[in-house]
């Protein structure tokens, strides 16, 4: 992932934070980078421009990629590194 997609995706997610994104809201992992579930849905558009950027929900359970029809408002998002 370019920085300027992880970049893009933590300012879409910013503003779903009740604190807007200035809280403990991220954690990491080996090769993953992962935002906590917010506290507001994203919207369709929101959620169609995180996947355009290769963020996913890695604990939605899908058969193959997941999409942004996948989305799920109670789960966390990833990126990869």
């Amino acid at each position: 992932m370019k920085l300027s997609d992880f970049t893009a995706g933590l300012e879409i997610l910013k503003p779903h934070y009740e604190d807007g994104g200035d809280g403990y809201h991220i954690g990491a992992e080996h090769d993953i980078f992962y935002c906590y579930q917010t506290d507001t849905p994203l919207s369709p558009e929101e959620v169609k421009r995180m996947e355009e950027l290769g963020w996913l929900q890695e604990e939605v359970s899908v058969d193959g990629e997941w999409k942004a029809e996948h989305y799920d408002p109670e789960e966390s998002w990833a990126a990869y590194t």
